[in-house]
């Protein structure tokens, strides 16, 4: 579970830098795609840490 909330907090932190490059316009495509990625593990993540979950309950 602490390794998902680091995750969390990385994309965070990573959505608030973007958000501030584009204010200062800059293009951010590059980080963008970064988090998407980053999103899509953590998504992975939390789905495998809830399969392991209920495996334990059984």
């Amino acid at each position: 579970m602490e390794d998902i909330q680091k995750r969390q907090r990385h994309i965070e932190d990573q959505v608030f830098l973007i958000n501030v490059l584009e204010r200062d316009g800059h293009i951010t495509l590059d980080e963008q795609a970064a988090l998407k990625f980053e999103r899509e593990l953590l998504a992975f993540q939390m789905e495998r840490q809830t399969r392991l979950l209920l495996k334990a309950q059984i």
